[in-house]
């Protein structure tokens, strides 16, 4: 080949390798874009039901708005200062829960003198207000990560119709079919997550407060709160979301251990056959083997929030290549009644 050739293909590498660079530098601002986006989506059946009500798209959004803040507000006002006083008070209470369980375990006590423990929950007390001021920071931080996905959300949610109209302006005209129906059903199936997935956490979190209370597990709702917010990870959260409380459990006494654990482990099969079921329906349509994958893969690239992600993502891949590429190539080979079956 000429040097000409030589030259463009090294200035192409070159590009792909800024451009890579550059993703790695702004991947915090594309994951809160692609949470924006994805919400945004989540939401676009509740606002289409409201246009269909009669209000025009911007109040409809207004409306949406305004009873998430809400009912958000509400929820943090009675509930944020309970958790925060509770979370002090745990940290601060470990030491005395490790050397009870010391006195009444033996295998406490050999952890304890392996790891020593009792001297490491000391000094994690002594430096409480140093812990505090790092939650304050990471406070702060989520806080304008939640602001910036606020806004970023209701701007997409106002927007889109006209980022579909102009990504269809975009494509030649015997693809725009395929892209509407790829976007009409990714709009279904991810508005159906989004709600159903929210519902199903809070009525984990609901629930796992009243019977945390009423086995008598301190911390009940700092503890009820992160099995809601855990629980927000498919398959596994609820699992992640038990693990805290029937620890905290353990340090409270071995009745209170044994009736949390039998909680959770009966509400994780009651969720996954009967109110998950009931919940999300025809929301997500693939299989366990590709929720647990996908859950998989986007919690190693991106931590919770990539694994809150991942199943919608995986859902509206699964729709792109379908539309794309296996219905036309089973019409090629004219098998589609055997796929179906």
């Amino acid at each position: 080949p000429p040097v000409t050739y030589w030259m463009k293909a090294t200035a192409g590498v070159l590009v792909i390798l800024a451009l890579a660079r550059i993703v790695i530098e702004i991947q915090n601002v594309l994951i809160l874009i692609v949470i924006s986006l994805v919400l945004a989506i989540g939401f676009q059946p509740a606002v289409a039901w409201l246009e269909r009500v009669g209000l025009k798209r911007g109040w409809a959004v207004t409306v949406i708005f305004f009873t998430g803040a809400v009912v958000i507000g509400a929820f943090l006002a009675l509930i944020l200062p309970v958790i925060i006083r509770e979370i002090s008070e745990l940290v601060r209470k470990a030491p005395e829960y490790l050397r009870r369980a010391q006195q009444e375990s033996e295998l406490f006590q050999r952890l304890n003198e392996r790891f020593d423990l009792s001297e490491r929950l000391s000094s994690l007390g002594k430096e409480l207000p140093t812990t505090a001021l790092s939650l304050i920071r990471s406070f702060t931080t989520f806080l304008f990560n939640s602001l910036t996905v606020l806004i970023l959300t209701l701007f997409f949610m106002a927007a889109m119709p006209r980022m579909r109209h102009g990504v269809a302006a975009l494509l030649r005209v015997d693809h725009r079919e395929d892209f509407e129906s790829i976007l009409e059903e990714s709009t279904q199936r991810v508005g159906g997550y989004v709600m159903g997935n929210l519902t199903i956490s809070l009525i984990a979190g609901a629930v796992s407060f009243v019977a945390l209370l009423v086995i008598g597990v301190p911390y009940a709702a700092a503890l009820a709160f992160w099995v809601a917010l855990a629980d927000l990870i498919p398959s596994v959260g609820a699992t992640l979301g038990a693990i805290p409380a029937v620890l905290v459990a353990a340090f409270a006494g071995l009745p209170e251990f044994i009736a949390t654990l039998i909680f959770f482990v009966v509400y994780q099969q009651v969720e996954n056959y009967l109110i998950a079921p009931r919940v999300m329906r025809r929301a997500i349509d693939v299989s366990v083997a590709t929720v647990i994958i996908a859950v998989l893969i986007g919690g190693s690239l991106a931590g919770f929030v990539g694994a809150l992600l991942a199943l919608p993502m995986a859902a509206i891949i699964k729709i792109a290549f379908r539309e794309l590429y296996l219905e036309e190539r089973l019409e090629e080979v004219g098998a589609p009644e055997r796929y179906e079956r």
